[in-house]
């Protein structure tokens, strides 16, 4: 199986427990494989860099590394442009179609959970991530 993550769903699973940090262990533990790009790898970079500072008393594992050494590496060719109200979605659009991704995971509830599918992706929540690989 495989699926792209989003930003959310990582740096959640950085700083606190519950459904994105499974899904991080079910992949650590090679249940499926995950997609990144460079864009996306630098808005993970970025956005757990911006919670380090909001949370300076948290202890978090960082993923975003581990991710960024061990993740299957994508180059979309193809670029998309308002697949989602918010702008910066369209890198993570771009990331699952190139990878040919099984599963979009996002808790996105505003833009990407509104869309369902893309191209072809189904838009799925962490928890019903995890059902899907506790089905398979």
């Amino acid at each position: 199986m495989k699926a792209v993550l989003d930003t959310n769903v990582v740096v959640s699973a950085c700083f606190w427990r519950g459904a994105p940090h499974s899904c991080l262990l079910e992949w650590a533990q090679a249940r499926y494989q995950a997609f990144v790009s460079p864009p996306l790898l630098a808005e993970y970079e970025a956005t757990y860099g911006e919670l380090l500072l909001r949370y300076p008393d948290r202890k978090p594992v960082n993923w975003v590394s581990v991710l960024g050494a061990s993740a299957e590496l994508v180059f979309p060719s193809e670029r998309i442009v308002g697949g989602s109200p918010d702008p910066f979605d369209d890198m993570v659009l771009e990331c699952a179609v190139a990878s040919g991704a099984d599963f979009l995971v996002s808790g996105d509830k505003k833009h990407l959970l509104q869309l369902e599918s893309f191209r072809g992706v189904p838009i799925i929540n962490p928890h019903e991530f995890l059902d899907k690989l506790n089905e398979s």
